[in-house]
């Protein structure tokens, strides 16, 4: 976290400055409490002018979001060029919200503005692609960007078994991840009847959807996701190649999204109280075996 030399003098509301909002006369009233605060933090914040290494271009400060005009502004600056350099970068704001397209004269890059837990994890997500560094971005930032996924910890040695290999499937892949982030354990847990987001659930909460109604809930939000049929279960080397180990509790991943219809595969395991209510994503692979 970083914040530009001039934060306590520039304005940040009409013509009011930081510190002026706390005046009687400001237009909003703020608490002595949330003061006293502010005054604590910023007297240890980092400031970013202050940092010895800058990005490439950071003398250019003039920078156009989206069709806006361009105006000179060294936050946006900061954030702006540590992007075009391959460094993920955002800016925190009350307004504007989301990734933006941004332009100086050095070039263009796509830029995220956090203001709420939704636009942090949208920024996360994009920052793996920002560091164009092939797998390792996905595992150390994994726990950033899917906070309510648990991969267990063998997962990531799958990245490079893909068919094609990691950066063939690696949207697709990201994709899944997004989708069961956000609405995995909705799947596996809600009661049923609901197939669709917003559905209500039935008397009885204490209910789980069969495998049919997760099934459909996973089609729904455009994933093909389903459970190994009963024979693979039965063949033990099918079924050891299907098993992890989570805390002292062997789980059995039958269930299995297709990044591609014949090949590519991501296994994982509905919520269970050692992934502290998360889905398991527990194996990444190709294919795995079949009983013949």
């Amino acid at each position: 976290m970083w914040i530009g030399d001039d934060l306590q003098t520039r304005r940040v509301l009409g013509d009011w400055s930081l510190w002026s909002l706390f005046s009687p006369d400001a237009p909003i009233r703020l608490s002595p409490e949330l003061r006293q605060e502010l005054a604590a933090w910023l007297g240890s914040a980092r400031c970013y002018l202050d940092e010895e290494q800058w990005p490439p271009g950071m003398e250019e400060t003039y920078i156009r979001v989206d069709q806006n005009l361009p105006e000179e502004n060294s936050d946006q600056a900061w954030a702006h060029h540590h992007v075009r350099s391959g460094r993920p970068v955002a800016c925190l704001s009350l307004r504007r919200s989301g990734p933006h397209s941004t332009v100086s004269a050095l070039g263009s890059a796509t830029v995220h503005w956090i203001v709420d837990e939704s636009t942090h994890r949208a920024f996360w997500r994009d920052a793996i692609e920002v560091e164009r560094g092939g797998t390792e971005p996905l595992e150390r930032l994994s726990a950033h960007a899917f906070p309510d996924l648990h991969f267990h910890t063998a997962v990531w040695q799958g990245l490079n078994n893909f068919a094609g290999g990691y950066l063939a499937v690696r949207r697709e892949l990201q994709r899944y991840l997004t989708v069961l982030d956000q609405h995995g354990v909705w799947a596996f847990t809600f009661p049923p009847p609901a197939l669709a987001l917003g559905e209500a659930a039935g008397s009885d909460p204490s209910v789980l959807p069969s495998n049919q109604i997760v099934e459909r809930r996973f089609h729904g939000l455009n994933l093909d996701i389903s459970p190994e049929n009963s024979n693979v279960r039965a063949d033990n080397n099918c079924r050891r190649a299907r098993e992890i180990t989570l805390g002292t509790q062997t789980l059995y991943c039958e269930w299995h999204g297709k990044l591609e219809r014949h090949q590519n595969r991501i296994y994982m395991h509905p919520p269970v109280p050692a992934s502290k209510g998360k889905v398991v994503i527990a194996i990444f692979t190709d294919h795995l075996p079949l009983p013949t």
